[in-house]
């Protein structure tokens, strides 16, 4: 599949990870070497196992980074039960050097050290200025991050070196093999090493936290694409949505927005156009239903029923929940659900790839919505192997039942590439390491639902939420989209909290987080809030009914009330979602244990 212009979630995401990752390159000078040990040759003399250099770039101080040694590479990967392979690697050694190790995730399928980077961008905008050595890979292969083809052999036949490095190996030998090159390299010690990943990159956190607890100091994943079976979720809406009479046009989702925003906004005490607790709402998407007469801003029955299954969880024969459904608030936007999920274009209905060829049209022209090029390519490449495999043939329903034998051999073809079982932290709990995850409460790509389902199973695991909260925390921000994005507070810093986490002890109790205009970040904020420590929710200290839209959008006039488990409340559209069942059981999921 050819990468489209643009490929990047977002455009504002792209342009906040190639300037924290590249820093001053722009300003790079062929006669710039102040940094003596900054090339190849000095590199390869450290003789780390397996890895290999193309490059050393010593890169001058510009734009607040400091100078740095931008090393390029390869590392072959091996054993775990799967065949040699080969990762990419890029690695920034800063002149200010402070003693810390960080590793950063991609995004969707990978393929790539700098296109695909995904992590909190307000972390990486700071993580060279303290002082850190930063690590990225393209976990083994080369493509586009929704293209899966690399997981097949030009024989057709499974990749087995690719998929095991996409799933697990490359992100951890390259972590060790890094870790290394810096202690050589600077010849110290590393202090403390973290992880910052969202989306892919939040599984690659998740990966690392439940198989090789040893890595990392402490780990953030963001928006955690957990375990693989979310495809299945993104199939069964599709399925849902592709005829006339059911699909819902871009154009519609303001009206949707205002109908959720009028029937739950108010909820937690501030009508103030944010829903801090989706799950909590018991929005009737026939309340939008067309009435006698009425030809606009309004939902046929077709639709109604779309509207209501993309807040159903999938489940399996047995009625368990397989992946759970999403939140209603805040499908509109340009990053939101017709990003994700519908398109901006009404598609062919009887084709087999409804938005045209592999989901692209003209020149770097986005037809297809990224969770169908996802849930396309991964069930071709990844599942059923077969690279002419029509979507709509997989065995899940409109109504989203997933078929015995179609969830069978989905869980064995992707489970070594999951980490959505919370008992398998219990080693990384024990080491006292710590893990902070968040989540955008309106996220159209991944749901909320499934790392709130995840953190009380793994609060029920402990034995309570005081017991979670000393090792891991999960923070939800109302109204952001996928990793950022959305109407609500999406800027916020995670690794400053993790750092006084690990190192201080002290555990954050709340993040403040801003919204800025266009959600492009500049000087002044239009609005900011804490984020709370789950199941705490924000609560505002004035009196609504008197207070300025200026108080209401200040940090400063909202608390988090200790123990106050407000988030656990739930409405009809969180039962839909999935809230309150238990997650199907995984066939054979324990086995991948074995692989290594």
């Amino acid at each position: 599949m050819r990468k489209p212009e643009g490929s990047q979630r977002k455009a504002t995401r792209a342009a906040a990870a190639a300037t924290a990752f590249l820093g001053g390159m722009l300003a790079m000078s062929s006669a710039w070497a102040a940094l003596p040990n900054c090339s190849v040759a000095v590199l390869t003399s450290l003789s780390v196992p397996n890895m290999s250099f193309t490059s050393a770039t010593d890169v001058p101080a510009a734009g607040g980074n400091p100078e740095y040694c931008l090393v390029g590479g390869s590392l072959v990967t091996r054993g775990e039960g799967a065949p040699n392979g080969s990762a990419l690697f890029n690695l920034e050694l800063p002149a200010n050097w402070n003693g810390k190790f960080l590793f950063f995730g991609v995004g969707g399928l990978a393929g790539s050290t700098l296109a695909d980077f995904a992590a909190n961008p307000v972390d990486a905008g700071e993580s060279l200025i303290k002082g850190y050595a930063i690590a990225i890979t393209d976990t083994g292969h080369e493509a586009g991050n929704t293209d899966a083809s690399w997981a097949l052999t030009a024989s057709g036949s499974p990749d087995y070196a690719k998929i095991a490095d996409y799933y697990y190996r490359a992100t951890h030998q390259v972590t060790i093999a890094a870790q290394a090159l810096t202690r050589k390299y600077y010849r110290q010690k590393i202090s403390k090493s973290y992880f910052d990943g969202c989306s892919n990159g939040g599984r690659q956190a998740l990966v690392e936290a439940t198989t090789y607890p040893d890595d990392f100091d402490g780990i953030i994943a963001g928006d955690p694409f957990m375990g693989i079976r979310a495809i299945t979720g993104g199939v069964h809406f599709q399925k849902q949505q592709l005829t006339p009479q059911t699909f819902i046009p871009a154009a519609m989702f303001p009206a949707i927005d205002q109908a959720t925003i009028a029937a739950c906004d108010a909820a937690d005490g501030v009508a103030d156009g944010l829903i801090q607790n989706p799950l909590a709402c018991s929005f009737d998407p026939k309340a939008l239903q067309c009435t006698s007469g009425q030809t606009s801003n309004c939902l046929s029955p077709g639709q109604v029923a779309t509207l209501r299954q993309y807040i159903t969880a999938t489940r399996d024969r047995d009625g368990e929940v397989v992946y759970p459904g999403e939140t209603i608030s805040d499908l509109g936007g340009t990053d939101g659900i017709a990003l994700w999920s519908t398109g901006f274009i009404v598609p062919d209905f009887t084709a087999a790839e409804p938005w045209g060829g592999d989901g692209f049209g003209g020149p770097g022209l986005l037809l297809a919505p990224l969770g169908w090029q996802f849930s396309d390519h991964i069930i071709q490449y990844l599942v059923e192997r077969d690279p002419t495999f029509n979507l709509r043939s997989f065995d899940v329903s409109a109504k989203g039942v997933i078929g015995r034998a179609a969830l069978a051999l989905f869980d064995e073809r992707t489970v070594a590439g999951d980490a959505d079982q919370p008992e398998r932290l219990r080693e990384f709990i024990d080491k006292d390491k710590k893990l902070l995850i968040y989540h955008g409460f309106s996220d159209p790509a991944l749901t909320a639902v499934r790392s709130v389902m995840f953190y009380e199973r793994l609060a029920w695991e402990q034995g309570g939420f005081d017991r979670t909260q000393r090792n891991v925390r999960l923070f939800l921000a109302p109204g952001m989209h996928h990793c950022e994005g959305g109407p609500g507070p999406n800027f916020f810093d995670t690794l400053t909290p993790l750092e006084d986490w690990v190192e201080q002890g002290q555990g954050p109790e709340a993040i403040i987080a801003a919204h800025f205009p266009g959600n492009v970040a500049g000087p002044t904020p239009d609005r900011t809030m804490p984020l709370c420590k789950f199941p705490e929710q924000a609560r505002f200290t004035l009196d609504p009914k008197t207070a300025t839209p200026a108080q209401i959008d200040n940090a400063l006039n909202w608390v988090c009330p200790p123990r106050d488990k407000s988030l656990l409340l739930t409405g009809a559209d969180g039962f839909a979602a999935g809230i309150g069942s238990p997650i199907a059981p995984e066939r054979d999921r324990r086995r991948d244990h074995d692989r290594r």
